[in-house]
């Protein structure tokens, strides 16, 4: 952590005074089991906790297995969150992602009851690369004056790798809400929404579809860099990650001012956060309706190419008894690092007031929307 870690230069941790502090009591647990003593996985995650609970990577994790456990223990591992551990703290934190997501996927499959929908569609696809399932809810509002606003909600940002294989039922919808945007004519098209609620994140490339449609230009969208070397500040440059546009899909919707609306909460993550910054940044009719994001802002190397770093993943949880799962890079959004502080909404609609409710956001979305025009 002290060589790979790639947050040094905004983290708060006093990395020497943590070891100072904690070195003495895994000592005393060194102690106590060589005097045939039980030492506790609650003992052990405690002492954890303390050393990496307040990090600033909120794509962090760390497994570590007891060695030594005490018969009174089920299990020998455990992992920590400190990312989880800080938003559990923020005063709108509702429920954990994997909850929320099955709730929000259950409100949006009964859509039909709460609005006028021209068109509804759902799918769910594998994607093995991610190790989850993606579900897709598609469907076009039509507002009383008989305009359109597609809507698209994505649990995943995984646009690219189904786009690429045409035929499926996730990338017939998918195709379907892209082209409302680009064709629908300008006098029957209200906005456009994208729900990254709940959203786990996934594929960068997804911006491709996202901005490169909708812009005529190579445009800066972001800036990353990496641990080069193995003191805590020895950074590479910073390196510039360009979007081109796209001819699929194409529509200028800054010089149409065609509103866009993105919805997030506390629980869009990684990909599924650092969107709607970027779109926010880059296509000015843009606006973010909701809750302040996760704060997972660190690209992914992919674990192939991780040694081409000092940072990224390192351990195995099999055979040296701990694994940690941290960001290859750091990225700036217009000269900002917001590690651990995440995306702030123009609006926010917080549904901690509504008694957890998910409409209350889309309803905010339409009208803000409808009050473009």
């Amino acid at each position: 952590m002290s060589t790979g870690y790639v947050f040094w230069d905004v983290d708060e941790t006093d990395w020497d005074a943590v070891y100072v502090e904690y070195m003495p009591k895994f000592q005393a647990l060194d102690a106590k089991h060589e005097a045939g003593q039980d030492v506790t996985l609650a003992e052990l995650e405690t002492l954890y906790k303390g050393v990496v609970g307040g990090l600033k990577d909120h794509h962090f994790y760390f497994m570590v297995k007891n060695l030594f456990p005490s018969p009174n223990d089920t299990v020998s591992d455990f992992y920590i969150e400190p990312g989880q551990l800080e938003v559990q703290r923020r005063d709108y934190y509702i429920e954990t992602r994997a909850e929320e997501q099955t709730k929000l996927d259950s409100f949006l499959i009964s859509i039909e009851q709460h609005y006028d929908v021209a068109a509804h569609e759902s799918a769910f696809v594998d994607i093995p690369e991610l190790e989850g399932s993606v579900i897709y809810h598609y469907c076009l509002f039509t507002l009383p004056d008989g305009r359109k606003i597609p809507y698209l909600w994505q649990s995943m940002a995984a646009l690219t790798p189904i786009l690429k294989a045409p035929g499926t039922d996730a990338a017939n919808l998918l195709d379907h809400w892209l082209t409302a945007i680009a064709e629908t004519p300008r006098e029957q098209l209200a906005g456009v929404i994208l729900d990254n609620r709940a959203n786990s994140g996934g594929y960068q490339d997804d911006l491709d579809y996202l901005v490169g449609s909708y812009i005529d230009e190579k445009t800066e969208v972001f800036k990353t860099r990496y641990k080069e070397g193995p003191g805590r500040l020895e950074h590479s440059a910073w390196t510039p990650y360009y979007i081109f546009p796209q001819s699929q899909y194409h529509r200028d919707i800054t010089a149409e001012n065609i509103p866009y609306v993105i919805l997030c909460d506390i629980n869009s993550e990684s990909m599924g956060e650092t969107e709607q910054m970027i779109m926010k940044d880059v296509l000015p009719t843009s606006y973010i309706i909701g809750e302040r994001t996760f704060g997972a802002t660190g690209p992914l190397q992919p674990v192939a190419y991780i040694n081409l770093t000092y940072g990224g993943p390192f351990g195995n949880i099999a055979t040296i008894h701990h694994d940690v799962y941290t960001s290859t890079f750091e990225a700036s959004f217009d000269g900002h690092v917001l590690e651990g502080v995440g995306c702030v909404p123009d609006q926010e609609v917080l549904r901690k007031n509504y008694n957890g409710d998910f409409k209350p956001q889309i309803a905010a979305a339409i009208e803000y929307i409808k009050n473009k025009h």
